[in-house]
């Protein structure tokens, strides 16, 4: 384990109405095998019991919680953070994701045994509504632990806080602010990925078109801020014709193959704990 006493890095959970899965997310913080940590909690305006759940961990001198009774959105809560925390490192997560016990400690041993990384994200088990394993989002060759990307799984990284700083998410952008931010960023930094899947980014084919139609008002105004480039012009294209075929999907109740079909490994269907266990 990793023995540093210095607080290092500091994780960030901004939530808008996730009761259902907030305490996983944030009990598979307290459950890390590396536990020097600062937990931020910034609740975006929630009206069910999400700022509730947050409070029962406020006694726990590593949480805060900041609440304004406001909406804002994700992009101007991620901005924040990176504004408030005072650590090394600051990382991300989503508030119905659930890290693996070991993913803070081996993303700090990598990042302070490499300093030349500027973001550090992870690959990532893919799991349904019910918290069962349904895959690998993604597969690399054999006996590699790093790999050089353009791009990451998001709610996974942990990334210098100076570089948070230097490059904010645009707040103009919701959904796809951090597809955005990779293309803004990705030609100037190094950014590597940890290809052992250390995170369980949750996944459910359930009127998942909507995600992608959300987005595409923020797609025009993205291609206009970057002058039609040609590389973000044709992922709007294929980010447009995957909004339209989730849909056609959809409409015959079968939008769930094409969210199985996001994961370059299935898998038997486990539950995390049996997942953990077989890694053992």
């Amino acid at each position: 384990m990793f023995n540093n006493q210095e607080v290092l890095v500091s994780i960030a959970i901004p939530f808008y109405n996730t009761e259902k899965y907030l305490d996983l997310a944030i009990q598979s913080i307290i459950d890390q095998t590396y536990q020097n940590w600062r937990l931020l909690l910034i609740n975006d305006g929630s009206t069910d019991a999400s700022l509730a759940i947050a409070r029962k961990y406020e006694n726990d001198p590593r949480v805060t919680i900041y609440s304004d009774g406001q909406n804002k959105n994700m992009s101007f809560r991620l901005n924040e953070f990176s504004k408030i925390v005072t650590t090394k490192y600051l990382a991300r997560m989503d508030a119905d994701d659930i890290m693996h016990p070991k993913k803070i400690e081996k993303q700090i041993q990598l990042l302070e045994s490499h300093p030349e990384i500027d973001v550090l994200g992870t690959n990532a088990y893919s799991i349904n509504e019910n918290s069962i394993v349904e895959g690998i989002r993604l597969k690399f060759p054999k006996g590699e632990e790093l790999s050089k990307v353009n791009t990451f799984i998001h709610p996974t990284i942990i990334a210098k806080t100076a570089w948070f700083i230097a490059n904010p998410y645009d707040i103009k952008i919701e959904r796809i602010d951090d597809k955005e931010l990779w293309f803004r960023t990705h030609k100037k930094y190094n950014f590597q990925i940890l290809t052992e899947p250390l995170f369980f980014y949750r996944e459910f084919g359930n009127d998942y078109y909507k995600k992608y139609f959300k987005g595409f008002k923020y797609l025009l105004y993205a291609l206009k801020k970057h002058h039609y480039n040609l590389d973000f012009l044709k992922f709007g294209i294929q980010y447009s014709i995957a909004g339209v075929v989730y849909c056609l999907f959809n409409l015959v109740g079968k939008e769930s193959i094409l969210v199985s079909r996001r994961n370059a490994i299935n898998v038997d269907k486990l539950t995390i704990e049996e997942v953990l266990k077989k890694g053992q």
